[in-house]
């Protein structure tokens, strides 16, 4: 991984070559349009988006809209489609020409049709769930509606009641001499009544119905509620019958979803050109462009520019500055350093005057995952998946960089569960092993001590090295080699006992550490303005020593979380050997436990390595000398 170098230039053509020259400009892919100064000419007009841009929204709407809408219908038969026609494979004028030999309108208007009746057929159904659900409260009524509505003298109220009035309300209708009630059938909330009163007491049983929150309900079916409830399953059927003609018309539509997906790629390229010029300024006659282009792509460019314009426009192109936090970023993918890259963009992209670093990330990267984990079978495990993964499934390809990640980083989990002879924790001791988890504790907090002193002095190298190569040397000896001096002679120091130096040698490292020290207080706050200023920021600065304390405590989760996943492990086994011993019964539940529990064990080893080797690169090793905030270089292609 590199950062790739840029050029930036400007462009005078004239208005009439505009759309052929960013067609080709588009095609060329590798330009990064910025918004057109005009501080030198105040003349310069804005360039109107075209009044078309609506129409190309609404057109590109509609064919997200189709691909969106089959995939929600047949997931599985649309994923399948656009894996087996995947338009990244195709050349920017094979899009332009195929796009140009198919008209979705026809195919819109059928699906659009087919989503209205079946959004239209859904709502139905709902509606008869709740109708049929409220009609099978009152199946018990054998008779036809319109008889129990035909007396001449008698009146029938058909209703609910609450659960808690409902004896009330029986109690109360004792009161009227014709009054009759009968409980139909019941919920957890109500009762549904039919109420027989004489229409002479009509008015005063209606409010005393009224009273005790009886709600009234009319049916307005003829026959019985039987015979309605059996119409209603009956319009189900149909409605389904139709959804399912709907659906079958519909999925005919299928095919044409890598033409959809053609057609999306063209309109979304058609809406960028046209609201690209946005950023473009222009006299009357003359259109001014400016962004920038990879350097090596400089003699092909100008090669475009002069044939689209035949000669009649002006070309600058010059070299960028590299303090310049808005010169885009491109980083050039190269082999398994490549596979890392995800994690330093996961941070942030590196500013034009820094370095990549995600080569020296990704050997760190690499190391600590598989130390964290150090577990043979979990290494193997993870090797098989993602191997498997990437030979039999079609994945796009930030998915298959993903993959090979993984697949990448279970060879270090394979070797350090050597290195640790573990394999499902103690279940298999391997005859490799050279650090013994439950004894060599001293070696291997030792071990992840080096690692982090390792560490953390290469990110020093590193921050050395961008100001050296920025032209700011004395930068790099007051903000590295002090701090080198200083920490150097002070960990030599406590070590002196053990390392057996004598007195000259340890008074030689005092001299080395005060000057160290004092270089940090005198340079730590060099730009401060007042004498004062510089002392208080120099001491500051120096205070900074206690942090790197905490960066190699930080640098102990080596450690810990290989032996955590190591000790989880083997309580695992310790539980399934107990159970295994009980019997057949004993053995079966055994399998489970140890399925479920390794299973269990390796997600969170995985889980925690990620994130804490992320951590310790992004926390302990970029905060030495990585700035980051660059913005990306926005390919002038969707």
């Amino acid at each position: 991984m590199a950062i790739v170098k840029m050029k930036k230039f400007k462009l005078f053509a004239l208005e009439k070559d505009r759309k052929p020259l960013l067609k080709e400009l588009q095609k060329f892919d590798y330009v990064h349009f910025i918004k057109t100064s005009n501080e030198k000419d105040e003349d310069l007009k804005e360039i109107q988006i075209p009044e078309n841009i609506n129409l190309l929204k609404e057109k590109s709407q509609k064919v997200k809209w189709m691909i969106k809408y089959l995939s929600k219908l047949f997931p599985k038969e649309a994923k399948e489609e656009i894996s087996n026609n995947s338009t990244e494979n195709l050349l920017f004028v094979q899009v332009e020409q195929q796009a140009g030999k198919y008209d979705f309108n026809k195919d819109y208007e059928t699906l659009d049709r087919i989503s209205k009746e079946i959004e239209a057929n859904k709502e139905e159904f709902l509606n008869l769930e709740i109708r049929k659900k409220e009609i099978d409260n009152w199946r018990n009524i054998k008779e036809p509606i319109e008889n129990l509505k035909a007396f001449k003298t008698a009146k029938i109220f058909l209703g609910t009641v609450p659960k808690k009035s409902f004896e009330t309300l029986k109690d109360s209708l004792r009161n009227f001499d014709k009054a009759y009630i009968e409980e139909i059938s019941q919920d957890s909330t109500m009762v549904n009544l039919m109420v027989l009163g004489s229409k002479l007491e009509e008015k005063e049983l209606k409010n005393q119905l009224k009273t005790h929150s009886f709600t009234e309900l009319n049916f307005d079916f003829k026959g019985t509620f039987e015979e309605e409830f059996e119409r209603i399953k009956l319009r189900e059927e149909e409605i389904k019958k139709a959804d399912n003609k709907l659906k079958s018309t519909a999925e005919r539509l299928l095919k044409v979803i890598p033409k959809l997906e053609v057609q999306d790629n063209y309109l979304d390229n058609l809406l960028l050109r046209e609201n690209i010029v946005s950023n473009f300024k222009k006299t009357d006659t003359v259109d001014i462009i400016e962004g920038y282009i990879p350097a090596d792509m400089e003699y092909e460019f100008q090669k475009l520019t002069t044939r689209i314009s035949n000669r009649n426009s002006y070309l600058e192109i010059s070299d960028v500055d590299k303090d310049n936090p808005e010169v885009p970023i491109l980083l050039k993918n190269s082999g398994l350093t490549g596979l890392f890259a995800s994690i330093t963009q996961m941070y942030a992209l590196p500013r034009y005057n820094e370095i990549d670093p995600t080569p020296i990330l990704s050997i760190f990267y690499w190391v600590f995952f598989g130390m964290m984990v150090a577990d043979f079978a979990y290494g193997l495990i993870l090797c098989l998946v993602s191997g498997i993964a990437l030979m039999v499934g079609k994945f796009n390809e930030t998915t298959r960089k993903f993959l090979k990640f993984f697949f990448a980083l279970s060879f270090s989990t394979m070797i350090w569960g050597l290195l640790y002879g573990s394999a499902f924790g103690d279940l298999i001791k391997l005859p490799t092993q050279v650090l013994d988890s439950s004894k060599d504790f001293m070696t291997i907090f030792a071990l992840s001590i080096v690692f982090g002193a390792v560490h953390l002095v290469i990110a020093l190298a590193i921050k050395a090295y961008i100001l050296i190569k920025n032209g700011h040397f004395m930068d790099a000896i007051y903000d590295v080699f002090l701090w080198y001096l200083t920490l150097t002679s002070l960990i030599l120091l406590l070590l002196a006992e053990k390392l057996g130096f004598s007195e000259f040698m340890k008074n030689s490292l005092i001299v080395c550490a005060i000057i160290g020290m004092l270089g940090i207080v005198i340079f730590g706050a060099r730009d401060a303005k007042t004498i004062v200023g510089r002392i208080g920021g120099g001491l500051y600065s120096l205070y900074g020593i206690t942090s790197y304390i905490g960066d190699f405590v930080s640098y102990l989760r080596l450690m810990a979380l290989g032996l955590a996943g190591g000790f989880i492990a083997s309580a695992i086994n310790i539980i399934v050997k107990m159970l295994v011993s009980k019997g057949i019964l004993g053995i079966i539940l055994g399998v489970v436990v140890f399925a479920f529990g390794q299973s269990f064990n390796i997600f969170l080893s995985f889980l925690s390595s990620y994130v804490h080797t992320s951590r310790l690169i992004y926390v302990e090793f970029f905060s030495k000398f990585y700035e980051g905030g660059g913005k990306a270089f926005k390919k002038f292609r969707v």
